[in-house]
């Protein structure tokens, strides 16, 4: 009884054994993971660098493209500056978040997000959402269903002012069918490789143009006539507008992505350099109870 009762306690001890083997095989497979990730993250780098430069270039030749046309044309009309009168504020307007439709950009789309959540919360029934790419539309249909009128995603890039003409048009008619009384623009505005800041352009409903558009007397709109001439200025307003907006916010997509896969390339170096630093710990663990086993066994003879 006694002899089964300590026979069957030893049994339920816990004897620790050392598996070598098993967790350097383990190291081993995960660094070659981490690996293969620092290839990936340093490729897509290099293709953010170059896809930055493009669009920096893009955006140094074309943001200054009808941003300031009519602002200019109102501003040098004397008449205009004395019948002109300060719109009352605005009961409903229509956001615009332009976002893209790939991740892995830092975090330009997250502070867009998060910019609209901010705005929406304060005051809920001032706002409808026209939601520019896919992460934008994904982040804001869940907690405003009710408030998101439409999206465009799969915009074809490099971006250009024909394609840019034909999402302002709609954004306009959406902020027309909502009686919207302007529309509000939230995009991230480049500053440099590092940096970028999210800025909010307002935009005139056309009732609140063709207001102001009326006085205008010094410059040229009776060719054809005044009342195509207001229709055609108000869409190169609009147009010219979120076409900044748009290279603004690729530009900075970009330089989110570069630094996103630089900073993801360093992480795996980093983890890289601790997993051999464990693997090099168990191999020579591993070497030194195998001495430890032959050395006591020689002994032992």
């Amino acid at each position: 009884m006694l002899r089964n009762a300590r026979y069957g306690f030893k049994t339920l001890h816990n004897i620790q054994k050392a598996n070598f083997g098993a967790n350097e095989k383990s190291i081993k497979l995960r660094m070659k993971s981490v690996g293969s990730i620092q290839k990936i993250t340093k490729a897509m780098k290099m293709v953010a660098a170059s896809k930055m430069r493009a669009d920096l270039l893009r955006l140094e030749q074309g943001k200054e493209f009808g941003i300031r046309t009519v602002q200019n044309v109102f501003a040098n009309e004397s008449y205009l500056q004395k019948k002109r009168q300060d719109a009352p504020p605005a009961k409903k307007s229509l956001l615009v978040p332009i976002t893209s439709d790939k991740g892995l950009c830092g975090g330009v789309n997250s502070g867009i997000v998060r910019e609209i959540k901010n705005m929406v919360f304060a005051n809920r029934g001032a706002y409808k959402i026209f939601a520019i790419g896919e992460k934008g539309t994904t982040a804001l249909v869940r907690p405003f269903p009710d408030l998101l009128v439409s999206s465009i995603s799969e915009i074809i890039y490099p971006i250009n002012f024909t394609v840019t003409s034909s999402i302002a048009h709609q954004i306009t008619l959406a902020a027309e069918e909502e009686h919207c009384d302007n529309a509000i623009i939230v995009y991230n505005e480049f500053k440099s490789a590092i940096a970028s800041i999210i800025r909010k352009l307002e935009i005139m409903s056309r009732k609140q143009f063709l207001s102001t558009f009326k006085h205008v007397v010094r410059h040229d709109t009776e060719e054809p006539d005044k009342d195509f001439s207001q229709h055609y200025y108000y869409e190169l307003y609009v147009a010219g507008q979120f076409y900044h907006a748009m290279l603004q916010n690729a530009a900075s997509e970009q330089s989110a992505r570069m630094n996103a896969m630089e900073n993801a390339s360093k992480n795996a170096k980093e983890m890289l350099e601790k997993l051999s630093l464990t693997y090099n710990k168990a191999r020579q663990a591993r070497i030194t109870m195998e001495l430890v086993e032959i050395i006591s066994g020689a002994n032992a003879l």
